[in-house]
């Protein structure tokens, strides 16, 4: 397997603003929003992340999934490693 770079979007700063205030991120947590819109835009089917205050949060999920119903995006499974491993037992 090749490693692989992503593409981003010319209007990505777009979305990217919109998640962080969407999510309400602090400065600290932005990249937390570009992470989350590259595996919008690139159609990834999870987002591992530690972040738990930010994005593996099923009130925010909740939230992220009307966002992406607007305009059909694509939504990722945002969980933490240790969800994603036991749901694969």
């Amino acid at each position: 397997m090749y490693p692989r770079t992503l593409d981003i979007p010319e209007d990505f700063g777009v979305l990217e603003g919109e998640l962080i205030q969407l999510f309400q991120l602090p400065a600290k947590a932005a990249t937390d929003a570009s992470h989350l819109g590259l595996a919008i835009v690139h159609k990834m089917d999870y987002l591992l992340t530690w972040n738990c205050t930010h994005l593996a949060n099923a009130v925010l999920q909740k939230e992220l999934m009307d966002y992406c119903g607007y305009p059909h995006l694509h939504v990722p499974v945002i969980c933490t490693p240790e969800t994603l491993i036991k749901l694969h037992l």
